[in-house]
């Protein structure tokens, strides 16, 4: 499974949501009634910093759709099955067991000319954000499988081998550089 390590111990010490508060500084803790003790959210603590970044649920906010943009498209361009495209936002192309999950979805379709209706490769990069780590997990375990694909805390990006030019694989090393999160796999 692709759960990350210090995930699994943030969610049996604290639970998702005190996780998710913790890891943002700005985020005020719940505040305790004054005449009672001090929460434990607010004196636990953090993910063990040897940790790497994505495994911690903060990290998450990391790997956008704009970062996914700048590293794919310029790639894709260079080879002659997609030198247009375009990126599509019609959560409906995620399959229905699937879709409930879903936060934010983008997949980028190839073009061979501006304009063109039909498009010439469909779905050649897929970036998609879910509500928890467990749906992205079973996407990625269940739809993925045979591709590579890049997995930070609840997004997942995959770059299609369809593109006779495109290194899938280098891609998505790409992409986890420019956002330093993720990993590969």
């Amino acid at each position: 499974m692709r759960i990350r390590g210090a995930l699994l111990v943030c969610v049996a010490v604290l639970s998702v949501a005190a996780c998710k508060s913790n890891s943002s500084p700005s985020s005020p803790a719940v505040a305790a009634p004054a005449s009672s003790a001090p929460s434990p959210v607010a004196t636990s603590a953090a993910a063990p910093t040897s940790a790497p970044a994505d495994d911690v649920a903060g990290d998450s906010g990391k790997l956008t759709l704009d970062i996914v943009k700048q590293q794919v498209e310029p790639v894709f361009a260079k080879d002659p099955d997609c030198p247009k495209g375009e990126w599509v936002t019609d959560v409906a192309n995620v399959d229905e067991k699937y879709r409930a999950g879903v936060k934010q979805f983008a997949e980028y379709d190839c073009h061979l000319t501006a304009g063109e209706t039909v498009p010439h490769r469909v779905a050649q990069a897929i970036y998609i954000t879910f509500t928890d780590t467990k749906a992205a997990n079973n996407y990625a375990d269940n739809e993925l499988a045979m591709y590579p694909s890049l997995m930070s805390y609840t997004t997942v990006v995959v770059v299609g081998a369809g593109l006779k030019s495109v290194n899938a694989r280098q891609t998505l090393r790409d992409i986890s550089k420019a956002c330093v999160c993720g990993s590969v796999s």
